[in-house]
Protein backbone atom coordinates (compact mmCIF):
# COMPACT_ATOMS: atom_id res chain seq x y z
CA UNK A 1 0.00 0.00 0.00
CA UNK A 2 8.20 -1.25 -1.42
CA UNK A 3 10.09 -1.57 -4.34
CA UNK A 4 6.89 -1.80 -6.43
CA UNK A 5 5.80 1.68 -5.39
CA UNK A 6 9.26 3.06 -5.99
CA UNK A 7 9.35 1.49 -9.43
CA UNK A 8 5.98 3.04 -10.25
CA UNK A 9 7.20 6.47 -9.21
CA UNK A 10 10.37 6.14 -11.28
CA UNK A 11 8.39 5.10 -14.36
CA UNK A 12 6.24 8.21 -14.18
CA UNK A 13 9.20 10.47 -13.51
CA UNK A 14 11.03 8.99 -16.50
CA UNK A 15 7.98 9.46 -18.73
CA UNK A 16 7.75 13.13 -17.80
CA UNK A 17 11.45 13.69 -18.48
CA UNK A 18 11.21 12.07 -21.91
CA UNK A 19 8.31 14.33 -22.85
CA UNK A 20 10.26 17.44 -21.90
CA UNK A 21 13.25 16.34 -23.98
CA UNK A 22 11.07 15.45 -26.95
CA UNK A 23 9.38 18.85 -26.86
CA UNK A 24 12.73 20.62 -26.77
CA UNK A 25 13.96 18.63 -29.78
CA UNK A 26 10.75 19.19 -31.73
CA UNK A 27 9.93 15.46 -31.76
CA UNK A 28 6.47 13.94 -31.62
CA UNK A 29 5.85 13.18 -27.94
CA UNK A 30 3.67 10.30 -26.85
CA UNK A 31 0.78 11.40 -24.65
CA UNK A 32 0.72 10.43 -21.00
CA UNK A 33 -1.79 7.74 -19.97
CA UNK A 34 -5.16 9.27 -19.09
CA UNK A 35 -8.48 8.12 -17.66
CA UNK A 36 -11.63 9.91 -18.74
CA UNK A 37 -14.03 10.83 -15.96
CA UNK A 38 -16.77 8.66 -17.43
CA UNK A 39 -14.49 5.62 -17.15
CA UNK A 40 -13.08 6.32 -13.68
CA UNK A 41 -15.72 4.48 -11.65
CA UNK A 42 -15.24 1.20 -13.54
CA UNK A 43 -11.45 1.44 -13.75
CA UNK A 44 -11.17 2.30 -10.06
CA UNK A 45 -13.07 -0.84 -9.10
CA UNK A 46 -10.87 -2.94 -11.41
CA UNK A 47 -7.71 -1.48 -9.85
CA UNK A 48 -9.13 -1.85 -6.35
CA UNK A 49 -9.89 -5.51 -6.94
CA UNK A 50 -6.39 -6.13 -8.34
CA UNK A 51 -4.99 -4.86 -5.05
CA UNK A 52 -7.52 -6.67 -2.84
CA UNK A 53 -6.95 -10.03 -4.54
CA UNK A 54 -3.16 -9.69 -4.56
CA UNK A 55 -3.09 -8.77 -0.87
CA UNK A 56 -5.45 -11.51 0.28
CA UNK A 57 -8.60 -9.53 1.04
CA UNK A 58 -10.53 -11.21 -1.79
CA UNK A 59 -10.28 -14.73 -3.26
CA UNK A 60 -10.54 -13.71 -6.93
CA UNK A 61 -11.46 -10.79 -9.21
CA UNK A 62 -15.02 -11.95 -9.99
CA UNK A 63 -15.89 -12.39 -6.32
CA UNK A 64 -14.37 -9.00 -5.58
CA UNK A 65 -16.47 -7.30 -8.25
CA UNK A 66 -19.63 -8.89 -6.85
CA UNK A 67 -18.70 -8.04 -3.25
CA UNK A 68 -17.66 -4.41 -3.73
CA UNK A 69 -19.81 -1.30 -3.83
CA UNK A 70 -19.03 1.72 -5.98
CA UNK A 71 -17.00 4.33 -4.14
CA UNK A 72 -19.79 6.80 -3.33
CA UNK A 73 -17.39 9.68 -2.64
CA UNK A 74 -15.69 9.05 -5.99
CA UNK A 75 -19.02 8.99 -7.86
CA UNK A 76 -19.96 12.29 -6.19
CA UNK A 77 -16.57 13.80 -7.03
CA UNK A 78 -16.88 12.90 -10.72
CA UNK A 79 -20.44 14.26 -10.78
CA UNK A 80 -19.25 17.48 -9.16
CA UNK A 81 -16.99 18.19 -12.14
CA UNK A 82 -20.11 18.58 -14.30
CA UNK A 83 -21.40 21.34 -12.03
CA UNK A 84 -18.14 23.30 -11.72
CA UNK A 85 -17.69 22.21 -8.11
CA UNK A 86 -14.40 20.44 -8.85
CA UNK A 87 -11.83 20.10 -11.64
CA UNK A 88 -10.65 16.72 -12.94
CA UNK A 89 -7.13 15.70 -14.04
CA UNK A 90 -7.19 12.71 -16.41
CA UNK A 91 -3.42 12.10 -16.19
CA UNK A 92 -3.44 12.27 -12.38
CA UNK A 93 -6.29 9.75 -12.39
CA UNK A 94 -4.14 7.31 -14.39
CA UNK A 95 -1.28 7.78 -11.93
CA UNK A 96 -3.62 7.15 -8.98
CA UNK A 97 -5.01 3.92 -10.44
CA UNK A 98 -1.49 2.74 -11.33
CA UNK A 99 -0.45 3.46 -7.73
CA UNK A 100 -3.40 1.44 -6.44
CA UNK A 101 -2.70 -1.52 -8.75
CA UNK A 102 0.96 -1.65 -7.72
CA UNK A 103 0.58 -0.83 -4.04
CA UNK A 104 2.51 -3.13 -1.72
CA UNK A 105 0.72 -5.27 0.86
CA UNK A 106 2.75 -3.89 3.76
CA UNK A 107 0.76 -2.52 6.70
CA UNK A 108 2.49 0.87 6.81
CA UNK A 109 1.55 4.50 7.16
CA UNK A 110 3.73 5.19 4.12
CA UNK A 111 1.49 3.06 1.91
CA UNK A 112 -1.64 4.77 3.19
CA UNK A 113 -0.12 8.21 2.61
CA UNK A 114 1.15 7.30 -0.87
CA UNK A 115 -2.30 6.23 -2.01
CA UNK A 116 -4.07 9.19 -0.37
CA UNK A 117 -1.69 11.68 -1.99
CA UNK A 118 -2.15 10.09 -5.42
CA UNK A 119 -5.93 10.28 -5.12
CA UNK A 120 -5.88 13.87 -3.84
CA UNK A 121 -4.18 15.00 -7.06
CA UNK A 122 -7.07 13.78 -9.23
CA UNK A 123 -9.62 16.43 -8.24
CA UNK A 124 -9.23 20.15 -7.68
CA UNK A 125 -11.96 21.42 -5.39
CA UNK A 126 -13.49 24.82 -6.09
CA UNK A 127 -15.44 25.40 -2.86
CA UNK A 128 -13.72 27.56 -0.30
CA UNK A 129 -13.60 26.95 3.44
CA UNK A 130 -17.04 27.52 4.97
CA UNK A 131 -18.89 26.68 1.77
CA UNK A 132 -21.41 23.84 1.50
CA UNK A 133 -20.21 20.53 0.07
CA UNK A 134 -21.06 16.88 -0.49
CA UNK A 135 -17.55 15.37 -0.84
CA UNK A 136 -13.94 16.15 0.09
CA UNK A 137 -13.01 16.52 -3.58
CA UNK A 138 -15.20 19.62 -3.83
CA UNK A 139 -13.21 21.56 -1.20
CA UNK A 140 -10.24 23.74 -2.10
CA UNK A 141 -6.71 22.71 -1.18
CA UNK A 142 -6.39 20.36 1.78
CA UNK A 143 -9.84 21.19 3.19
CA UNK A 144 -12.34 18.37 3.70
CA UNK A 145 -16.12 18.18 3.68
CA UNK A 146 -17.34 17.76 7.25
CA UNK A 147 -20.76 16.08 7.11
CA UNK A 148 -20.66 14.71 10.67
CA UNK A 149 -23.76 16.69 11.66
CA UNK A 150 -25.92 15.11 8.95
CA UNK A 151 -28.47 12.80 10.61
CA UNK A 152 -27.69 9.17 9.89
CA UNK A 153 -25.07 10.31 7.37
CA UNK A 154 -27.94 11.29 5.05
CA UNK A 155 -26.79 11.14 1.43
CA UNK A 156 -27.75 14.60 0.13
CA UNK A 157 -27.31 16.53 3.34
CA UNK A 158 -24.74 19.26 2.78
CA UNK A 159 -21.64 19.50 4.90
CA UNK A 160 -19.16 22.34 5.20
CA UNK A 161 -15.61 22.65 3.85
CA UNK A 162 -13.25 22.88 6.83
CA UNK A 163 -9.51 23.30 7.03
CA UNK A 164 -7.31 20.36 8.02
CA UNK A 165 -4.13 20.55 10.07
CA UNK A 166 -1.09 18.34 10.51
CA UNK A 167 0.03 18.55 14.13
CA UNK A 168 3.59 18.36 15.44
CA UNK A 169 4.92 16.67 18.57
CA UNK A 170 3.53 18.30 21.71
CA UNK A 171 0.36 19.67 20.14
CA UNK A 172 -3.10 18.65 21.32
CA UNK A 173 -4.75 16.13 19.02
CA UNK A 174 -8.39 14.99 18.71
CA UNK A 175 -9.26 11.38 19.53
CA UNK A 176 -11.33 9.44 17.02
CA UNK A 177 -14.97 9.07 18.05
CA UNK A 178 -18.03 7.57 16.32
CA UNK A 179 -19.69 10.11 14.02
CA UNK A 180 -16.90 12.68 14.40
CA UNK A 181 -14.92 13.90 11.38
CA UNK A 182 -11.33 14.52 12.45
CA UNK A 183 -9.85 17.61 10.80
CA UNK A 184 -6.44 17.41 12.47
CA UNK A 185 -3.92 14.58 12.75
CA UNK A 186 -0.44 14.09 14.12
CA UNK A 187 2.40 14.11 11.60
CA UNK A 188 3.35 10.65 10.33
CA UNK A 189 6.35 10.40 12.67
CA UNK A 190 4.06 10.91 15.67
CA UNK A 191 0.86 9.46 17.13
CA UNK A 192 -1.94 10.77 19.33
CA UNK A 193 -1.07 9.65 22.85
CA UNK A 194 -4.23 9.33 24.93
CA UNK A 195 -4.05 9.95 28.68
CA UNK A 196 -4.81 7.05 31.01
CA UNK A 197 -8.40 6.85 32.19
CA UNK A 198 -9.38 5.71 35.64
CA UNK A 199 -12.44 3.56 36.24
CA UNK A 200 -15.65 5.53 36.03
CA UNK A 201 -14.13 8.40 34.02
CA UNK A 202 -15.39 9.44 30.58
CA UNK A 203 -13.12 8.45 27.66
CA UNK A 204 -10.84 11.34 26.68
CA UNK A 205 -11.62 13.36 23.56
CA UNK A 206 -8.11 14.81 23.26
CA UNK A 207 -4.56 13.57 23.51
CA UNK A 208 -1.07 14.85 22.77
CA UNK A 209 1.04 14.17 19.69
CA UNK A 210 4.02 12.08 20.80
CA UNK A 211 7.00 10.96 18.73
CA UNK A 212 6.98 7.34 17.59
CA UNK A 213 9.92 5.39 19.04
CA UNK A 214 12.38 3.02 17.40
CA UNK A 215 12.94 -0.73 17.54
CA UNK A 216 13.77 -2.04 21.03
CA UNK A 217 12.68 1.08 22.89
CA UNK A 218 9.86 1.20 25.46
CA UNK A 219 6.36 2.01 24.13
CA UNK A 220 2.87 2.21 25.58
CA UNK A 221 0.49 1.65 22.65
CA UNK A 222 0.34 -0.54 19.52
CA UNK A 223 0.92 2.36 17.12
CA UNK A 224 3.53 4.12 19.25
CA UNK A 225 6.46 2.84 17.16
CA UNK A 226 8.04 4.03 13.94
CA UNK A 227 6.43 2.96 10.68
CA UNK A 228 6.90 -0.75 9.97
CA UNK A 229 7.10 -1.60 13.69
CA UNK A 230 4.63 -2.53 16.41
CA UNK A 231 4.59 -2.20 20.19
CA UNK A 232 4.49 -5.42 22.18
CA UNK A 233 1.90 -4.10 24.61
CA UNK A 234 1.27 -6.27 27.63
CA UNK A 235 4.52 -8.24 27.27
CA UNK A 236 7.96 -6.69 26.82
CA UNK A 237 6.51 -3.22 26.27
CA UNK A 238 9.09 -2.53 23.56
CA UNK A 239 8.90 -1.78 19.83
CA UNK A 240 9.51 -4.64 17.40
CA UNK A 241 10.29 -4.38 13.71
CA UNK A 242 7.65 -6.19 11.66
CA UNK A 243 9.14 -9.09 9.70
CA UNK A 244 9.11 -9.57 5.94
CA UNK A 245 8.11 -12.75 4.11
CA UNK A 246 10.21 -15.72 5.28
CA UNK A 247 11.92 -13.71 8.01
CA UNK A 248 12.02 -14.58 11.71
CA UNK A 249 9.05 -13.15 13.59
CA UNK A 250 7.59 -12.99 17.08
CA UNK A 251 4.41 -15.13 17.39
CA UNK A 252 3.50 -13.46 20.68
CA UNK A 253 3.29 -9.94 19.27
CA UNK A 254 -0.28 -8.61 19.47
CA UNK A 255 -2.03 -8.28 16.08
CA UNK A 256 0.79 -10.20 14.45
CA UNK A 257 4.43 -9.47 13.74
CA UNK A 258 4.51 -9.77 9.94
CA UNK A 259 4.76 -6.70 7.73
CA UNK A 260 2.47 -7.94 4.96
CA UNK A 261 -1.25 -7.97 5.71
CA UNK A 262 -1.66 -11.37 4.02
CA UNK A 263 0.98 -13.16 6.11
CA UNK A 264 1.09 -14.57 9.65
CA UNK A 265 3.84 -15.62 12.02
CA UNK A 266 3.99 -19.44 12.03
CA UNK A 267 4.00 -20.91 15.53
CA UNK A 268 6.08 -23.83 14.21
CA UNK A 269 8.84 -22.05 12.29
CA UNK A 270 8.53 -18.53 13.78
CA UNK A 271 8.77 -17.14 10.26
CA UNK A 272 6.28 -15.11 8.22
CA UNK A 273 4.21 -17.35 5.93
CA UNK A 274 1.03 -16.99 3.88
CA UNK A 275 -2.06 -16.61 6.06
CA UNK A 276 -4.24 -19.74 6.20
CA UNK A 277 -7.28 -19.90 3.96
CA UNK A 278 -10.73 -21.50 4.32
CA UNK A 279 -10.54 -25.06 5.67
CA UNK A 280 -7.13 -24.55 7.28
CA UNK A 281 -6.31 -24.12 10.94
CA UNK A 282 -6.16 -20.57 12.24
CA UNK A 283 -2.77 -19.19 13.25
CA UNK A 284 -3.16 -17.38 16.56
CA UNK A 285 -6.74 -16.59 15.56
CA UNK A 286 -5.71 -15.19 12.19
CA UNK A 287 -6.81 -16.14 8.65
CA UNK A 288 -6.51 -14.77 5.13
CA UNK A 289 -8.51 -11.57 4.66
CA UNK A 290 -11.54 -13.22 3.06
CA UNK A 291 -11.98 -15.73 5.89
CA UNK A 292 -12.65 -15.61 9.62
CA UNK A 293 -11.54 -17.86 12.47
CA UNK A 294 -14.29 -20.00 14.03
CA UNK A 295 -13.34 -22.68 16.56
CA UNK A 296 -9.68 -22.53 15.40
CA UNK A 297 -10.73 -23.17 11.79
CA UNK A 298 -10.64 -20.62 8.96
CA UNK A 299 -14.08 -20.26 7.38
CA UNK A 300 -14.75 -18.31 4.18
CA UNK A 301 -16.77 -15.12 4.58
CA UNK A 302 -20.16 -15.13 2.86
CA UNK A 303 -20.32 -14.05 -0.79
CA UNK A 304 -23.08 -12.29 -2.75
CA UNK A 305 -26.43 -14.03 -2.46
CA UNK A 306 -25.45 -16.22 0.49
CA UNK A 307 -27.85 -16.76 3.38
CA UNK A 308 -26.72 -14.53 6.25
CA UNK A 309 -29.76 -14.81 8.51
CA UNK A 310 -27.73 -16.39 11.31
CA UNK A 311 -24.42 -14.67 10.49
CA UNK A 312 -25.28 -11.06 9.57
CA UNK A 313 -21.75 -9.78 10.21
CA UNK A 314 -20.01 -12.42 8.09
CA UNK A 315 -20.70 -10.96 4.62
CA UNK A 316 -17.57 -10.38 2.52
CA UNK A 317 -16.24 -6.94 1.58
CA UNK A 318 -18.93 -4.29 1.13
CA UNK A 319 -21.77 -6.80 1.22
CA UNK A 320 -24.49 -6.21 3.80
CA UNK A 321 -27.00 -8.67 5.20
CA UNK A 322 -30.25 -7.34 3.68
CA UNK A 323 -33.44 -9.41 3.85
CA UNK A 324 -31.39 -12.40 4.97
CA UNK A 325 -29.01 -12.32 1.96
CA UNK A 326 -25.55 -10.83 1.46
CA UNK A 327 -25.90 -8.05 -1.10
CA UNK A 328 -24.64 -4.58 -1.95
CA UNK A 329 -26.54 -1.33 -1.78
CA UNK A 330 -26.50 -0.61 -5.49
CA UNK A 331 -28.06 2.87 -5.46
CA UNK A 332 -25.43 5.61 -5.80
CA UNK A 333 -26.59 9.22 -6.10
CA UNK A 334 -24.84 12.35 -7.32
CA UNK A 335 -26.07 15.21 -5.16
CA UNK A 336 -26.60 18.57 -6.86
CA UNK A 337 -28.61 20.30 -4.14
CA UNK A 338 -29.31 19.37 -0.56
CA UNK A 339 -30.43 20.47 2.86
CA UNK A 340 -28.13 21.61 5.67
CA UNK A 341 -28.05 19.51 8.83
CA UNK A 342 -30.56 20.49 11.51
CA UNK A 343 -29.58 23.00 14.17
CA UNK A 344 -28.44 21.42 17.47
CA UNK A 345 -31.19 20.92 20.01
CA UNK A 346 -30.65 23.66 22.63
CA UNK A 347 -32.11 21.39 25.28
CA UNK A 348 -30.07 18.40 24.17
Amino acid sequence: MDFERLGSGLRWAATGLMLVIAAQLGCDAEELPAVEGSDLRVQELDARCEYLVRCGFMPDADTCQQSSSPDASLVQAVGSTSFARAAYDEEAAAVWLDTLRNLGCEATVANVRTLADARAAVFGGRISVGGSCFADAECEGDAVCDRAACPGNQVCCTGSCVETRVLTVGETCPVSQPGLRLTARCEDSAYCQVPEVEDGMEPPTEGTCAARVDNGLPCDTLNGCLDGQRCNVGASGNCYRLAGSGEDCNPDLQRGSCLDVNEVCSVNSSTCVAAPGPGEACVLGQCIGYATCIDDQCVALLTAGADCENQPSFCLGDLLCIDGRCQTESTVLVCVAGDPPPEPDPEG
